[in-house]
């Protein structure tokens, strides 16, 4: 039976690139000595480093990486962490820190351990501790989230940069992924979101603009309250 030449072409093809990597995988040339971090912001680049210093001296080809995103990933700061390859001798990771998409106005006790009870609320429902680049930025404001004495017992243990399951600030969160998706510039005009009722979500417009937006079908309404504010010079109050 002939063999074709292609094929044993091909064959010494593959062979010559498994000697390659099984080389490449034993050679001292390919051992991780550099770690670049890109995407911290709070986060500091040696405490990044901490967790990936296993990796230096070890081959780079025989890394496990998902291993290594694991362990950045317990840092409940992270929303996204990606690490690569760089040949010969570097690893990549690219992280995405947890930010605020709105701001919260909580009870002082409420979250662990306790802050001025002014908070960041991220896309994914997580309380975001504040520090002073976050209050450069201009986010509405979630307020009218009011806690009776066993609310306060029962979410007392709170903990930053972790899921709260609260039926209002779900709603309020409701409403900024529905203006974001279809009016994004409209977040710059909204000043506060407010949920004392919360069969009544109350939204405060610059200068002294109240608006009553009922529940749900938030699209529509918001419409309306864009066709009557580009018409009307004044207004105090409009009901959705």
């Amino acid at each position: 039976m002939k063999v074709s030449k292609a094929f044993l072409v091909f064959f010494a093809v593959i062979l010559i690139f498994s000697a390659a990597y099984i080389y490449a995988c034993h050679s001292p040339g390919f051992n991780v000595t550099e770690i670049k971090i890109r995407g911290n912001d709070k986060i500091t680049v040696d405490e990044i480093r901490k967790k990936a210093d296993s990796c230096l001296n070890k081959n780079v080809l025989s890394l496990n990486l998902e291993r290594i995103e694991e362990k950045l990933r317990e840092d409940w700061r992270l929303k996204e962490v990606r690490v690569k390859r760089r040949l010969p001798s570097t690893i990549l990771i690219e992280v995405e820190e947890k930010s605020p998409v709105l701001w919260i106005s909580l009870p002082i006790d409420l979250v662990k351990p306790q802050n001025c009870g002014f908070y960041g609320l991220s896309i994914d429902q997580e309380i975001i501790p504040l520090d002073q680049t976050d209050l450069s930025r201009d986010l509405p404001i979630v307020s009218g989230i009011q806690m009776g004495a066993k609310d306060m017992k029962t979410n007392q243990a709170l903990e930053p940069y972790r899921r709260w399951s609260n039926f209002k600030v779900e709603k309020a969160l409701q409403f900024y992924k529905t203006q974001a998706r279809v009016d994004p510039s409209s977040l710059e005009l909204i000043a506060e979101i407010n949920l004392k009722d919360v069969s009544n979500l109350v939204l405060y417009l610059p200068p002294k603009i109240k608006v009553m937006m009922g529940q749900g079908d938030f699209e529509r309404k918001w419409r309306r309250v864009r066709t009557i504010l580009a018409g009307e010079e004044k207004i105090e109050e409009l009901v959705c």
